[in-house]
C-alpha cells in the first residue's frame, strides 16, 4: 500500500501554516461554510493594502473595515470578493473596480516607516492583521 497525502490534507496543512505566517482570517460564509481572507501585502508609501480570498466560497466584504494603527477606518462598500479574488484598497482618490477600491482621502493614512493594517468583519471580529503577529 502506498502512502500519500490527499489534496484535502495538503490544503489543511497550507491553511494552518498561513495562520502563523500571513495573517489569515476565517469568516463564516452565508451558506455556513468558512471563507479564508488574508491581508497578503501592503505598501505604506504607495498607500495600499492587498486582500485575498484564499478560500471557498465568495466572501461578502460589505461593511467590513480596514483600519490603521491610529484608528483611521475604511468601510467597504457593497463588495463581494470571489474565491481566489484579490483587491487592493487604496488610500487616495479613484473609481472602485472589481480589483481596486478607493478610500478617497486627500491625505495619507499609513505610516511610511511601518504600520499595522487590521481587517474586521461587519461584527467587528478581527479577520486579519498585517504584518502578521508572530507567536
Amino acid at each position: 500500500m502506498k502512502n500519500y497525502i490527499s489534496t484535502a490534507h495538503i490544503l489543511a496543512l497550507v491553511s494552518a501554516l498561513l495562520v502563523f505566517t500571513v495573517g489569515l482570517g476565517v469568516a463564516s460564509a452565508e451558506d455556513g461554510g468558512e471563507t479564508i481572507v488574508i491581508i497578503s501585502d501592503a505598501d505604506w508609501v504607495e498607500e495600499w493594502v492587498e486582500i485575498i480570498n484564499v478560500g471557498e466560497p465568495a466572501q461578502d466584504l460589505t461593511n467590513w473595515t480596514l483600519q490603521d494603527g491610529q484608528n483611521h477606518t475604511y468601510t467597504f462598500p457593497v463588495f463581494v470578493l470571489a474565491p481566489g479574488g484579490v483587491v487592493k484598497v487604496h488610500t487616495r482618490y479613484g473609481n472602485d473596480t472589481d480589483t481596486d477600491l478607493y478610500w478617497n482621502r486627500a491625505g495619507t493614512v499609513w505610516n511610511n516607516e511601518g504600520d499595522v493594517a487590521t481587517l474586521a468583519d461587519e461584527e467587528e471580529n478581527v479577520i486579519a492583521v498585517y504584518p502578521p503577529v508572530t507567536m
